[in-house]
């Protein structure tokens, strides 16, 4: 019997992608620009011995050559600016799986309508993201169906963006001497004080499960 295989869009760290791989015995591709967190995956790879199983694409997904390729598990969670938007990238996921396999899906949605203040140091627009209820309804149009979802909660939500904001600012206090060290200063501050002011009541974020 073949091994599945999964995908991961905007992997990040590897975190998800890693944890799939071993929790099914899979086969893993995992599409990440960022240097630095592209040499993450590598390390945490070899680390839990998934080295041998791991393609690692150090690339924009419009460059990588995944075309006509076919996973049972496609990955992409806070990632769908990748494509462009959260319905481009519903969809360019779902070329990637066939019909009865799975998609694993997490996008940010406006709990209310976000503040001009809010959107200048979030740095977006209010168009990036939509309601919940519209977020969770998108799946559909790109043959999705969604079995089940996760909206983060408030205490998650608090977890997250704290434990970000630490991990920038430790990083700076390292490399104080780095030519963009006060530049990840200040989009931490203006993030992390715009979250704090009223954020967390204006963006969510929710987790999808879908069949294809």
């Amino acid at each position: 019997m073949s091994r599945p295989r999964i995908v991961d869009v905007g992997c990040g760290k590897g975190e998800v992608l890693l944890r799939a791989m071993q929790r099914f015995n899979a086969l893993g591709t995992g599409v990440e620009p960022n240097p630095a967190f592209a040499a993450a995956v590598l390390a945490r790879a070899r680390e839990s011995a998934l080295s041998a199983d791991l393609v690692l694409h150090e690339l924009p997904v419009a460059e990588v050559p995944l075309f006509g390729a076919t996973f049972d598990l496609a990955i992409c969670t806070g990632a769908g600016h990748a494509y462009g938007d959260t319905p481009d990238a519903l969809a360019s996921l779902a070329r990637l799986v066939p019909t009865g396999g799975w998609g694993l899906f997490g996008a940010g949605y406006w709990k209310r309508d976000p503040e001009p203040e809010y959107l200048e140091a979030f740095g977006g627009t209010e168009d990036e993201m939509r309601p919940f209820d519209v977020t969770v309804a998108l799946p559909a149009a790109a043959s999705w169906t969604v079995t089940a979802y996760h909206a983060s909660t408030p205490l998650e939500w608090d977890d997250y963006e704290r434990t970000y904001a630490k991990n920038v600012r430790g990083w700076v206090a390292a490399n104080a001497t780095d030519p963009d060290a006060e530049a990840f200063r200040g989009r931490i501050e203006a993030w992390n004080g715009a979250y704090e002011r009223g954020g967390r009541e204006t963006m969510g974020f929710v987790t999808l499960v879908m069949r294809r």
